[in-house]
């Protein structure tokens, strides 16, 4: 129950005891106006009997005394007398009527019964007094005191004393009761007052200690609740039975504690999953920082030798010119040696600095080509004569195996067969003296082939994933092996792709290694 409707229910309880009590205080009060009425009613009639038994006894004493001590009747106003008694009984009767008209109850013609018996005897006996007042008048005074005597002692001694006193006591015996009733309500208007107070205090001290024990429990859990939450125990929870304000907010609370142990499940997952992006992300850095040093090392170690292979042929240049200079004996012979060797080094300067020049150029974007629709197998023999020509090993071999069927790709001829070139060249580099380099062409799945392996010592599978990169050069022991920039197969990389194709290399199981590089046939390179 809501504390507003527990407020409610107590306040119209009290509203309802607050009502019961002005119902009470209403009745009492008419019940004590009503016992006031009775009280001065019956006063009244009590003194109207009481001056009625003064007036009728002084009355008829008067006159039996004028009437028994002389012949000259009454000495004071008999007929004054006789009408203030009627004046008294008609104002006993008006009370009485009023009495009995407020009152009711059985007695009411008893009452006015009596009443009407006294008016009757005291007008009989007043009647009687004046009629023996006339007889003594007119001279008859033994029968007149006589029948004044009869009147005194038979009607008004014993009749009309006997009906005063009954009224009298009659009216004493009201005016007691009412008296009487009027003290046990105003006993009774002090109980319930002193009981309403009791009630009142007890009802008021239910519902406040009621209140008290709820606002207790209430606080209490969630104070407990408050302090648990405090301490990051969001699992808590507030148990508050009930359905008043205070159990509401327990739930609410429990509910807010609830959606924040969520969102901080939440926050921890994305903080968890943040932190696993970042060491992912600062791995990936410490990977590609270690890339780029390596990167920047393996640049500096090129240009080392870049400066080096350059080096090189331009001193035995500079040393076979001045050599030719100073010969002095068989001076055109020298000169026709010196020249010799000027242009076989002048080419192999060439060479160097051409593949420079197409690494920048590749770099840049600016590989220039011209797409021609031409057969795979031409441009590749093309390049196996040109390096039968160029290689140093006269104990290699190059065995070719080309298809007889024309493979049609788009692409530049000249770059195909510097393809073939790059590629033997890289196994005459790194194979020994008598290494056998088998070069094929064929068609696969819609794709022009070109494959060249060997029978040197290969290369390492950890290595073969950046075999192409740039400014690697592989170790491989021989004599030949410092010789070389690192470009050729970066280069024949560049070639393949810029032809809209792809290169890959593996191991071959008898030993060396195997280079495939795919083309698209008939269809032009982007």
């Amino acid at each position: 129950m809501l504390f507003r409707t527990k407020v409610i229910t107590a306040f119209l309880a009290l509203v309802a005891v607050a009502i019961g009590c002005a119902a009470v205080l209403m009745v009492s009060t008419w019940q004590s106006a009503s016992n006031n009425v009775r009280a001065n009613l019956a006063h009244d009639n009590l003194s109207g009997y009481f001056q009625l038994y003064g007036a009728v006894f002084r009355t008829f004493k008067l006159a039996r005394r004028d009437l028994l001590s002389g012949p000259d009747g009454f000495t004071f106003d008999f007929d004054a007398a006789a009408g203030d008694i009627r004046a008294t009984l008609t104002q006993i009767e008006t009370t009485s009527r009023a009495e009995i008209a407020f009152r009711g109850g059985g007695k009411n013609q008893e009452v006015l019964d009596r009443l009407a018996l006294l008016e009757r005897e005291v007008n009989t006996a007043l009647k009687d007094i004046d009629q023996a007042s006339g007889m003594i008048m007119n001279g008859d005074v033994e029968r007149g005191r006589a029948q004044a005597v009869a009147v005194l002692e038979g009607q008004v001694d014993s009749r009309i004393g006997l009906l005063i006193d009954e009224a009298i006591a009659e009216e004493r015996d009201d005016l007691a009761r009412s008296r009487a009733d009027s003290e046990r309500l105003q006993i009774r208007l002090q109980l319930f007052a002193w009981g309403t107070v009791a009630v009142t205090v007890a009802l008021s001290g239910a519902i406040l200690l009621t209140l008290l024990q709820r606002f207790r429990l209430g606080l209490g859990a969630l104070a407990t609740g408050a302090k648990a939450y405090g301490n990051n125990e969001l699992n808590h929870v507030i148990n508050l039975p009930g359905r008043d304000e205070l159990s509401d907010l327990a739930r609410q609370f429990t509910g807010m504690a609830e959606q924040i142990q969520l969102k901080q499940r939440a926050l921890e997952k994305a903080r968890d999953e943040l932190e696993s992006r970042v060491s992912e992300r600062t791995a990936e850095l410490s990977g590609v920082n270690a890339e780029l040093r390596e990167s920047d090392e393996l640049r500096r170690q090129f240009f080392a030798d870049i400066g080096h292979e350059l080096r090189t042929p331009v001193t035995a240049i500079r040393g076979e010119a001045e050599v030719a200079l100073r010969a002095r004996d068989n001076r055109e012979e020298a000169q026709k040696a010196a020249l010799e060797t000027i242009v076989s080094l002048s080419e192999e300067l060439t060479d160097r600095v051409g593949d420079l020049f197409l690494i920048a150029r590749e770099q840049a974007g600016v590989l220039e080509f011209r797409s021609n629709s031409i057969d795979l197998s031409q441009a590749t023999e093309r390049g196996i004569e040109q390096m039968q020509s160029l290689k140093r090993k006269t104990a290699a071999r190059i065995s070719p195996k080309l298809s007889r069927e024309p493979l049609q790709i788009m692409g530049d001829s000249a770059r195909i067969s510097q393809l073939v070139r790059l590629l033997i060249a890289n196994a005459l580099q790194h194979g020994h003296d008598t290494v056998r380099i088998h070069v094929a062409t064929y068609a696969d799945d819609g794709m022009g082939v070109l494959e060249v392996s060997d029978d040197g010592p290969g290369i390492p599978d950890q290595d073969q994933a950046r075999v192409f990169d740039r400014y690697i050069k592989r170790p491989t022991g021989t004599e030949h092996s410092a010789s070389g920039t690192g470009l050729g197969l970066a280069i024949a990389k560049s070639i393949t792709q810029a032809h809209g194709g792809h290169i890959s290399v593996a191991s071959v199981a008898t030993g060396g290694a195997r280079f495939i590089a795919r083309f698209p046939l008939g269809v032009a390179a982007a």
